[in-house]
């Protein structure tokens, strides 16, 4: 074997290491989001503020859309965030903000809203507003926004989407969780958000 012909597969693994290398700093330092970034801004309420789209920068933010009277999907994807995170520790949990936006405008008040979300978890915001600020917030997040025809009683549900969005610490999404994600998911990608922002 020549000597050219020798130093060709270590040249090859050279190259190819460099590139692994580089393709994971990409991947740690400057993702390049899949999703479609938001559109327009909103203001909401929570029993005691006014919470911005641009108040959802500087933490890692997960924001879900519901409303208090869901009677399945709401209320289990919030005990599953709630209990992930419980998973984070301190510091961690300091460098999160997870939000609830109730798109439920005539039943739902801000008071209405808190102390639902605060009986998930005491850390969770939860938000909403009237008409027409309950739908600038669907529309920066493209959440469908639809009342079902109420029953006899007058009672309906609502279409809102299930996703979970969670916000990178610059105010652009990072991810898209489901709804049936375990909480042990829910928490590998905050805490991967987490060490993207250091």
């Amino acid at each position: 074997m020549s000597e050219k012909s020798s130093t060709f597969p270590i040249i090859v693994l050279i190259l190819a290491i460099a590139m692994i290398g580089f393709g994971t700093y990409n991947l740690l330092k400057i993702p390049d989001t899949k999703y479609p970034q938001f559109q327009g801004a909103f203001t909401l309420h929570s029993g005691d503020k006014t919470v911005s789209f641009s108040d959802l920068a500087g933490k890692v933010s997960v924001v879900f859309f519901g409303y208090t009277h869901c009677p399945d999907v709401c209320p289990a994807t919030l005990v599953n965030f709630g209990k992930a995170l419980k998973m984070l520790d301190d510091d961690e949990r300091s460098k999160v903000r997870a939000v609830f936006i109730s798109l439920d405008h005539e039943r739902d008040t801000p008071e209405t809203v808190s102390k639902y979300t605060r009986f998930f978890d005491p850390e969770i915001i939860g938000l909403t507003g009237n008409a027409e600020e309950v739908t600038a917030a669907a529309k920066a997040f493209m959440v469908p926004l639809e009342k079902n025809a109420p029953n006899t009683r007058g009672n309906y549900t609502m279409n809102h989407g299930t996703y979970l969005y969670i916000i990178r610490p610059d105010g652009k999404l990072g991810e898209l969780a489901s709804h049936k994600d375990s909480a042990e998911k829910i928490v590998a990608s905050l805490r991967a958000w987490i060490k993207w922002a250091e």
